[in-house]
């Protein structure tokens, strides 16, 4: 689960970057680093990633069971940065029913990373 959300985090940071303009570097823009656009990293929060990519935001808003997917992959029981740490395991049923958030989160947002 700890590594689910950490690829759905990829994938969002992936589909931010590649919105940024050709003679844009990739890479975040800090107070130290100006790559030649204003997209600050998002850290590990996706609302925070769909906030700088608003084509993407727009399409999650039509749909609210990807707002519920989103928040399920990022706190299925706490943090999912969090869960590193954690030594308790998720029930079957909690577990389920991520997994099947996953597969659905990860199939629409690939969707859409070939149609914005």
């Amino acid at each position: 689960m700890h590594f689910g959300g950490v690829a759905i985090e990829c994938l969002l940071k992936a589909m931010i970057f590649a919105t940024l303009p050709k003679n844009a570097s990739q890479e975040w823009k800090t107070d130290l680093n100006n790559p030649g656009h204003t997209i600050t990293n998002p850290g590990h929060n996706f609302s925070e990633a769909l906030k700088r990519h608003n084509r993407l935001r727009s399409r999650v808003e039509k749909f609210p069971e990807v707002m519920k997917w989103l928040d399920e992959i990022q706190n299925p029981n706490q943090h999912f940065i969090d869960m590193r740490y954690c030594g308790s395991e998720p029930d079957d049923t909690s577990y389920k029913r991520w997994l099947k958030a996953y597969k659905r989160l990860s199939q629409w947002l690939h969707k859409q990373a070939t149609q914005l």
